[in-house]
């Protein structure tokens, strides 16, 4: 195992990479937000809109667990979109004790529509690097979330055969690792 990367001197919010992608990701919700005033949902709403779109019939539990949000949290966000007609709550056709969100035809409408101002926005922010630079930045992260999950102990469900062929083509033209840290904080939100 080589040495690690940051000692109690030198590990600082300005080079830390737990800070640095929590920050961007707040700054990225942000600036997502006001670009949604004009929209008739949020970009929270969205988030959830469009992982119906792309994983159909998601329990309260994958959803909240995905994007971080709490359950309470989250019910409020999945009844406002019932509320809009854009999801719908049913049973499992596995186990009818269990509840599952599912888009209706105007969300997933709406989900694909008001992709082009996220769209935009993810174009703004990687505009000034290079293809090469974006593309291994996100290599990087993909890789990163991969690892941080290892380390949570919360390795993705199986992935469809979509994923599954997107995920190995990312691994086998993944960079040689770059040295970082061995351990992850879990970030806890409430």
């Amino acid at each position: 195992m080589p040495g690690a990367y940051y000692t109690l001197d030198s590990l600082e919010a300005s080079n830390s990479i737990g800070y640095l992608v929590k920050r961007c990701g707040i700054l990225m919700t942000q600036i997502a937000e006001e670009r949604f005033e004009s929209q008739p949902i949020s970009f929270t709403q969205w988030i959830i809109l469009i992982q119906l779109a792309q994983h159909p019939h998601l329990s309260p539990t994958e959803i909240s667990t995905h994007l971080g949000h709490d359950m309470g949290a989250l019910t409020r966000i999945v009844d406002d979109l019932q509320e809009k007609k854009l999801v719908h709550r049913e049973r499992s056709e596995h186990d009818r004790r269990a509840v599952q969100i599912a888009l209706t035809p105007e969300g997933r409408r709406l989900a694909f529509s008001a992709k082009a101002a996220v769209l935009d926005l993810a174009n703004e922010i990687v505009g000034p690097y290079a293809k090469a630079e974006t593309e291994m930045l996100i290599s990087l992260l993909q890789r990163l979330v991969l690892h941080m999950e290892g380390i949570a102990g919360r390795l993705p469900a199986e992935p469809s055969s979509a994923e599954a062929k997107t995920s190995s083509a990312r691994r086998a033209a993944a960079p040689v690792p770059v040295e970082g840290p061995r351990k992850a904080r879990r970030d806890s939100r409430k």
